[in-house]
């Protein structure tokens, strides 16, 4: 009896249920990575993510080959298709998967699923809890996720599992394409800071358990190294949701309590969004508060000159540009400053959170839609659980509070370096004698603050009270 594990973004051997699972039950089993060449041209993918992408799916194959029956099939086409073609060829007698919960991976797999002439077993593996496993008490998903995250800290999680011995039939398998192969070139503005893959995924893990008693008291510094960096790993699944929770876990001796709850529950917070998303699939598209779908946002090509200033770190607030730019050349961004930018996006410069999601599709190395979508709705004020439209991030008090140094701004934003400390945060308000003893002239060499922040503020509130009146009528 031969099994076929179709594996996706759960790149490891260890502790994969899919691969669990089929080997409970074969004693052949065939891990098949299917290289669908038209997603690559069809979807908002970046160099950053699809390098660790690449990284990691060829760390998985070297792993697998290390152990004399073991291998990793790589087929280059339409899914269905392969997979059918993989069934004939091997006589298959069943498919394996983990979930997906995009609405693409949704429609995909239902496909499948449908057609494909062997039984299909797919199992939870990407999260810690999917689809209606936390429920309300009237058995409604949780829009709050402060209610949601008593049940998932109440709930029993499972521990890492090694999969049992199995081997993997002589099959036919193609090579793992290169970068220039997809269409993908190192962008001249980026610097490769990421390495894919489960040994670094392991290497940060192992880093981060060191320091993650002073989660709590540091994550929202950037110029600390006090996060973890595991999301893109997170992601691409080279490490698994519950080896992270559960070596989390085994610091409790040795590390503050609460730093390691506070970090325990973003992993709390990925979960909540994957609920949403699995029963609000709409919201790629629309925002989940429906009195918000109207709300006249402005698109890249409206004000063209206005988003090349955003995306490029050249607003004039150097805390917000520090952000963007950090994102632009490193293909990731402290969270700190994922949720002023986003909220500085809408807030301050009104552009179309839709726009904004394609832009970080591309840019982020740790690109998730569940968590991106979520993560974007709640600082536009747009989404569930959302902060409150009348809640609007300061740019200038925000760089005072979490960069008290100014290191990490004049890091990302050298031309800043040398002006005095009294200007760092506000560097349009240099009188021109101490620019020029600084060396930099504001409009020349750093740019004019691209809006005034107190009225752009109070727009921002008036549309969004606009919109609700406009619902109740």
């Amino acid at each position: 009896m031969t099994a076929i594990v179709w594996i996706r973004r759960n790149l490891r051997e260890y502790d994969n249920t899919a691969i669990i699972k089929a080997a409970e039950e074969h004693r052949k089993v065939i891990p098949v990575y299917i290289v669908d060449k038209k997603y690559f041209r069809e979807q908002t993918l970046g160099y950053p993510r699809v390098k660790f992408w690449r990284e990691s799916l060829t760390e998985l194959k070297q792993n697998l080959l290390r152990h004399k029956s073991k291998d990793l099939v790589i087929r280059h086409g339409e899914p269905l298709e392969k997979l059918e073609s993989l069934v004939q060829e091997t006589e298959a007698d069943a498919l394996y998967f983990n979930r997906d919960y995009t609405p693409y991976s949704r429609k995909r797999d239902k496909e499948i699923i449908e057609r494909l002439e062997i039984p299909v077993k797919t199992f939870k593996d990407h999260v810690m809890f999917e689809k209606d496993e936390i429920l309300t008490e009237k058995e409604t998903p949780y829009k709050v996720y402060g209610y949601y995250k008593r049940k998932w800290f109440q709930r029993e999680k499972r521990k890492p599992q090694e999969p049992e011995d199995y081997s993997v039939p002589v099959v036919d398998s193609s090579h793992i394409p290169t970068l220039e192969e997809l269409g993908f070139q190192k962008p001249d503005h980026m610097n490769e800071v990421w390495s894919g893959g489960r040994k670094e995924g392991l290497k940060r893990l192992e880093n981060f358990k060191q320091q993650i008693g002073a989660y709590k008291n540091q994550r929202d510094y950037p110029a600390k190294d006090a996060t973890s960096k595991l999301s893109p790993h997170i992601k691409f699944g080279t490490v698994s949701i519950r080896e992270i929770y559960w070596e989390s876990e085994r610091t409790r001796r040795n590390q503050a309590t609460e730093g390691i709850e506070t970090w325990q529950e973003e992993l709390a917070w990925r979960d909540f969004y994957y609920q949403v998303l699995w029963h609000n699939p709409q919201t790629v598209n629309r925002p989940f508060l429906e009195q918000y779908n109207n709300l006249d946002w402005r698109s890249k090509e409206d004000v063209e000159e206005v988003w090349k200033r955003f995306v490029n770190g050249k607003t004039g607030f150097p805390f917000v540009d520090a952000g963007m730019r950090q994102l632009k050349q490193t293909g990731w961004m402290h969270n700190r400053l994922r949720m002023l930018v986003t909220s500085f996006a809408c807030k301050d410069l009104w552009l179309d959170w839709k726009d904004v999601h394609d832009y970080y599709k591309k840019m982020f190395i740790d690109a998730d839609i569940a968590s991106m979508v979520g993560g974007i709705q709640w600082a536009y004020s747009i989404g569930t659980d959302a902060q409150p439209y009348f809640r609007v991030f300061n740019p200038t008090s925000h760089a005072e509070k979490y960069d008290p140094d100014g290191e990490y701004i004049k890091k990302w934003v050298p031309e800043l370096q040398n002006i005095p400390e009294s200007y760092l945060y506000t560097p349009w308000r240099m009188p021109e004698y101490v620019q020029q003893n600084a060396d930099i002239i504001i409009g020349k060499d750093y740019p004019e603050p691209i809006v005034n922040h107190d009225e752009r503020r109070k727009e921002a509130i008036e549309r969004f009270e606009k919109a609700n009146e406009n619902q109740k009528n």
